[in-house]
């Protein structure tokens, strides 16, 4: 009878930490969230420019980095910044990215992302830009800045 008491103990005491646990995460959660939306993360439709698509990608990463944000945080609060086109695609593409029993990971979210939002054909079109890219009138800092911007979209071109 004694082992029996005591095996009831222990499932009360377990339970117990389980429902903290649980309560710690929430709290983690609602917290991220709040902080989250105090920095006014940009809100994406998928109607824009590839520009617009890197710019709001770069602009979560700035926050997820200054929330110190996992990839599974990554995903969901980026997720609800996700409006019109862009969250249809993101509905009809979620299980087929990242099938149900798989982790998430923000990379390739960013991969799926891009591949919707920022076509080959406007890819080209940035590499043609860099490889036609002369300084005439632009200053040398403009010059440095359009290189800087255009060379990320070819990275292969200028490797050492």
């Amino acid at each position: 009878m004694e082992d029996i008491l005591q095996a009831l103990a222990n499932i009360e005491n377990l339970m117990e930490r389980q429902a903290q646990q649980q309560t710690g995460a929430e709290r983690r959660t609602q917290g991220l969230v709040e902080q989250f939306l105090k920095l006014k993360p940009p809100k994406f439709s998928g109607m824009g420019s590839p520009e617009e698509a890197e710019h709001w990608i770069d602009g979560m990463e700035r926050i997820f980095r200054l929330l110190d944000c996992n990839d599974v945080e990554k995903i969901t609060l980026a997720e609800y910044q996700l409006e019109g086109n862009a969250k249809f695609w993101w509905r009809a593409s979620k299980d087929i990215i990242f099938p149900p029993g798989t982790d998430v990971n923000w990379e390739e979210f960013v991969r799926a992302f891009n591949r919707k939002h920022f076509s080959d054909c406007a890819m080209d079109k940035k590499i043609s830009k860099f490889v036609q890219l002369e300084q005439r009138e632009l200053t040398v800092d403009q010059y440095e800045a359009r290189f800087s911007e255009l060379s990320r979209y070819a990275p292969r071109l200028i490797e050492d």
